[in-house]
């Protein structure tokens, strides 16, 4: 039987030593150009009205559905999360899980979950119960990276698939789910099913390293068994060289899908 894949920090935020270390990397997010962008597309593909009811899963500290221009409940499983989006202006920040929600059927004129599949223990339950609080004729949008679409220019292309691999197969629950979102909606039996794929190209490796810490995975699988200290050596001072000569570069795909209830 295969060992559990390890948690993300994102999973475990209550647990950490100084959670407050995981709302600090959402905001470091925010201030990205590439971030701001394809959240404004997930805005615009839901159309929240002013009158109406959205649901955000896995809302963070709350920044998009305070700039929903709607009334939003959000939902997380971090009490840290909750806390800041209460604090932050967001009076109905709900502690719950994806694949349980406290709702009624037939609740929410919209509902979005940005990022958070990546890290479900159970996305396919949890996508039925965020259709199941939808109303008919509402629509979901979900946004999510995928890992397994990771390039970079590196000397040694073998160690550099290695290292990347480790964060879509082992740091991550669903590091390459994403792209089979459109499916999934579709056997979900949501109609107008869309995907877009929106191409995030970094070229500053302080940025790369200070939100996601490129730099440190293949110590991390070093600490998981899964590559030698030779391995590690080798990546690291190769990285370091690729970024002292100017060619860092680093893509990953994200893609939004989206998919409405069908009407009664």
């Amino acid at each position: 039987m295969p060992a559990p894949t390890p948690q993300h920090g994102f999973t475990r935020v209550d647990a950490d030593a100084r959670p407050a270390t995981w709302v600090e990397c959402l905001d470091r997010f925010h201030r990205e150009p590439f971030y701001r962008d394809y959240k404004a597309r997930v805005r615009a593909l839901l159309a929240p009205r002013p009158g109406g009811l959205y649901l955000d899963v896995g809302m963070g500290a709350g920044t998009d559905a305070l700039a929903a221009g709607a009334r939003v409940v959000g939902l997380d499983r971090s009490l840290t999360m909750c806390r800041e989006a209460r604090a932050r202006g967001l009076a109905t920040a709900v502690l719950a899980d994806a694949a349980a929600l406290p709702l009624p059927s037939g609740l929410v004129d919209g509902c979005w979950s940005d990022r958070t599949f990546q890290h479900l223990e159970e996305p396919d339950r949890a996508l039925r119960e965020l259709i199941r609080v939808l109303k008919p004729g509402a629509l979901l949008v979900l946004a999510d990276p995928d890992y397994g679409t990771q390039s970079m220019e590196f000397p040694d292309r073998a160690l550099a698939r290695r290292v990347l691999d480790f964060r879509s197969r082992h740091l991550l629950r669903n590091g390459a789910l994403a792209h089979r979102m459109r499916q999934r909606f579709a056997d979900a039996g949501l109609t107008e099913v869309a995907a877009e794929e929106r191409r995030l190209v970094v070229s500053d490796p302080e940025s790369m390293d200070r939100v996601l810490g490129l730099r440190s995975w293949a110590r991390t699988a070093l600490g998981r068994g899964l590559m030698s200290e030779t391995d590690v050596q080798r990546w690291e001072t190769s990285y370091d060289e690729v970024v002292a000569a100017g060619r860092f570069r680093w893509a990953v795909s994200f893609f939004i899908t989206s998919g409405r209830k069908a009407a009664r």
